[in-house]
């Protein structure tokens, strides 16, 4: 059974939720959205900002798969120019994604096993 169809709004909400309890700093946005389109598998469920980059990123899970999760970052319109801090606070945005990414991955394979 393809983690998708187990997944809700209240429950991605509530994993978000534990995950920002863990204390990793980010200054990017990051929110469950509701997913418009069920038969259409690259729905994005979470969508993340990233300040420095001005960009969005989805996470989703992989369609099909064992629970494991993929972010699709949208292609960029613009060159964008960083000086020093400012990419040092990119790659801890992008770090911080991993990290939630891994922590998505987790709970999705937990829950697969309780099915």
């Amino acid at each position: 059974m393809p983690v998708r169809t187990l997944l809700d709004k209240s429950l991605l909400d509530a994993w978000l939720t534990e995950f920002r309890e863990l204390g990793y700093l980010t200054g990017s946005d990051i929110r469950v959205l509701d997913r418009e389109d069920d038969a259409d598998p690259d729905t994005g469920l979470i969508v993340v900002d990233l300040s420095e980059a001005k960009t969005i990123t989805y996470l989703q899970p992989i369609t099909g798969g064992d629970g494991s999760w993929k972010a699709t970052m949208e292609a960029r319109d613009a060159t964008i120019e960083l000086g020093a801090v400012a990419l040092v606070n990119l790659g801890n945005e992008v770090n911080v994604l991993g990290a939630l990414v891994a922590f998505l991955e987790t709970k999705s394979k937990a829950l697969l096993a309780k099915s």
